[in-house]
């Protein structure tokens, strides 16, 4: 038993030392510092997760991030549009759609952005909107992780920076002969589909923002079958939409 423990006397108190006690002393001794960054940003992901998750609803949500600032008005008369064209429930109902959306810009965009007439930068302006288009790009990036949106309308730099074709759904599977608006072999420019050319509430929407249509994810929305059709044909929907006669 003495050899499992140590007593000593401090101040007249006896105390006792487990082994289990003075092995995690030792961790936080040793590793306090490494603990509480991980731990921090283990209590991060869980967070931003959750509310990426929770932050819409709809039966489908659409996911925009490009080169343009939605305004809320803009935002409802662009979920209107998609709502009017997008395929009916099996009970016969309409599918609402929620759009998401994140604003993302180029640095020379933003750069445009803050410069006067006489061509001078405002620096402090340029640099916060700078910090707020990465923390938008990030949280976009994680959003798409979560599954819950399975058509994307982003800008060619968002395309690019996120590496979007290894996520997408090459056009060849989606349709028996690629759309002439295609711009290459995972996505088609909005502003070449007629229902872009025929509703003016899309065209806030920069003329360039592709259409991208995520394979399936083995979480949320997208991960079950039902529901992944709905979006498949939702994006059909939004590629061969023709104008009334």
């Amino acid at each position: 038993m003495e050899e499992q423990r140590k007593i000593k006397e401090q101040g007249g108190a006896i105390a006792v030392q487990n082994p289990v006690l003075k092995w995690l002393d030792n961790y936080w001794y040793h590793y306090k510092w490494h603990t509480i960054v991980v731990a921090f940003f283990i209590f991060v992901g869980i967070v931003c997760f959750a509310q990426c998750s929770s932050s819409v609803s709809g039966d489908l949500t659409l996911t925009f991030c490009g080169n343009y600032t939605l305004t809320q008005e803009e935002r409802v008369r662009i979920n209107d549009v998609f709502e009017a064209i997008s395929p009916k429930k099996e009970d016969g109902k309409a599918t609402t759609i929620m759009l998401n959306d994140y604003a993302v810009y180029t640095e020379e965009e933003l750069r445009a952005i803050y410069t006067d007439e006489d061509g001078n930068l405002s620096v402090v302006a340029f640099n916060n909107a700078k910090a707020v288009n990465s923390d938008h790009l990030s949280t976009f990036g994680t959003f798409l992780m979560t599954g819950e949106s399975a058509i994307w309308l982003v800008s060619e730099f968002v395309f690019e920076e996120r590496n979007l074709s290894t996520l997408a759904v090459p056009l060849t599977e989606l349709f028996e002969t690629v759309p002439a608006s295609a711009v290459n072999d995972y996505a088609i420019r909005l502003g070449d589909t007629e229902l872009y050319q025929y509703y003016d509430a899309l065209k806030v929407l920069p003329a360039d923002t592709l259409l991208v249509m995520p394979a399936h994810f083995v979480w949320g929305e997208s991960s079950n079958q039902e529901k992944y059709d709905e979006f498949r044909a939702m994006y059909n929907a939004i590629v061969n939409f023709k104008k009334p006669q």
